[in-house]
């Protein structure tokens, strides 16, 4: 190829759905995690508010080992189906058994109970995860089609998202069985359960990227040239930053609505404004980014949250229409958080392969993975923490010292991360311009490699 060229490969609507498809119910299962397991263990099933916090924080530990394992054996794992998915078929299993135990708990539920648990069902989510998500990066070298990969996928974890709210409703009208959380819950182990069936099945039409490089170099050697990308370094602290935000938001959301605006939990109906709002943000965003380029896409999107989010501050009781109105542009914006970051995360992986010379998606995935899993994990805990350390009770009576934490925590925090992220970013330097540079070095690289091979096999015959 010329110099600066790019890969123009593009998959087919159908093979993007069936890749993409896979994470509609890590969805499913992540959205009772963020916004229902804390109060559904605190308020219903009787654990302390601190205990909470402190088994979802210390949770995340095992995954300090486990996430870069998996994502350097996946690398180099080497199968007649690929590379990628035997780790998702293994993980399936191992996450849908967890999920059952979390979201449909059997008796005696204790701190231990639901500590183990919650490491297996990581556990498993890793094992799905985080080669998917570097599968994903290696379907294409174009930066424009990593958008839609990336756009596409986050798309349909939306969409489970939705289903996991919306399923309940339905069935709740219709059955009478769905509104309570431990019903909600049921419901939703069950979608997970029949969607990640039909999302493994899929997979198999599902072409695997071929790495662009093949040499290795030592573990030691990888870590010091990965902690020497800038570009990989500033992505990752920006977007665990904005992932900060909404991590410290989802655990209290329910106890606002209780607490604050004194509205009845199945109101949770106004959900779907925010995450309508956050499918149109990611289409939205996609558009956006391949006019104006994906950093400043992120960057509009983030100036969007940080517009919307005082707006909680206005909230009080009987005012949860009110607050469709706020989560409208919030979802709008956080729309850009999770797509953009994921393609441009594959932009910098180019830049590790140029001066790595090995192609270590999974790891860079992993450890990716790991930063954001840890520091999200620590934010949900110190939010639980933080209100409780004012008496706040997820079930029973407030006064309004208690109230006024909540309002603060909930309101105020997330800001100062969402800010902080933007700072982070403001100067981010891949453009589609540099990476375009990038991959003619690469394949410039690799055509070397391919004549000098040729003449040695010339050589030696």
């Amino acid at each position: 190829m010329a110099e600066g060229s790019e890969d123009t490969s593009r998959l087919n609507n159908s093979q993007l759905f069936s890749y993409g498809l896979t994470e509609m119910p890590l969805a499913m299962a992540a959205t009772p995690m963020a916004l229902f397991i804390a109060p559904f263990y605190t308020r219903d099933l009787g654990l302390s508010l601190a205990a909470v916090g402190t088994i979802l924080m210390l949770a995340r530990i095992s995954d300090v080992v486990t996430d870069p394992l998996i994502g350097q054996f996946s690398d180099r794992t080497r199968t007649r189906i690929g590379r990628r998915k035997p780790w998702v078929l293994l993980g399936a299993p191992l996450m849908l058994i967890a999920v059952w135990k979390l979201f449909v708990p059997t008796a005696p539920v204790t701190n231990f109970y639901f500590g183990f648990w919650l490491i297996t069902l990581w556990l498993g989510w890793t094992f799905i995860g985080i080669p998917f998500y570097a599968w994903g990066a290696e379907l294409s070298t174009n930066y424009h089609e990593r958008t839609r990969i990336a756009s596409i996928r986050t798309g349909l974890g939306i969409v489970g998202t939705l289903v996991a709210i919306v399923v309940p409703l339905i069935t709740g009208f219709f059955l009478g069985y769905g509104y309570d959380i431990d019903q909600s819950l049921h419901v939703v182990a069950i979608c997970s359960t029949v969607f990640l069936f039909v999302a493994a099945a899929l997979l198999w039409r599902v072409p695997e990227g071929k790495p662009i490089e093949t040499q290795r170099i030592s573990a030691m050697e990888g870590l010091r040239v990965m902690w020497s990308n800038g570009p990989f370094k500033r992505l990752m602290i920006g977007f665990t930053l904005a992932g900060l935000g909404p991590a410290i938001g989802g655990p209290l959301y329910i106890l606002f609505v209780i607490h604050v605006l004194q509205a009845n939990i199945a109101s949770n109906v106004v959900l779907l404004v925010f995450y309508v709002a956050n499918l149109l943000g990611v289409a939205t965003w996609g558009v956006v980014a391949r006019k104006f380029g994906k950093r400043n896409a992120w960057v509009m999107g983030m100036i969007t949250v940080l517009i919307a989010q005082p707006g909680y501050w206005l909230l009080g009781p009987g005012d949860l229409y009110w607050m469709m109105g706020v989560f409208f542009i919030l979802g709008i914006g956080i729309g850009s958080f999770s797509a953009l970051p994921a393609a441009m995360k594959a932009d910098v992986i180019d830049l590790d392969r140029l001066r790595s010379g090995e192609d270590r998606t999974g790891l860079f995935f992993s450890v990716w993975s790991l930063a954001n899993k840890l520091v999200v994990a620590l934010a949900a805990g110190f939010a639980l923490n933080i209100v409780a350390l004012f008496d706040f009770q997820a079930a029973g009576e407030n006064g309004p010292e208690q109230i006024m934490a909540l309002r603060v925590v909930f309101v105020f925090l997330p800001i100062v991360f969402y800010a902080s992220a933007l700072a982070v970013m403001w100067n981010y330097p891949i453009s589609e311009a540099r990476h375009r540079r990038l991959m003619g070095l690469l394949e410039r690289r690799v055509e070397r490699r391919a004549r000098a091979a040729a003449a040695q096999q010339g050589d030696a015959a």
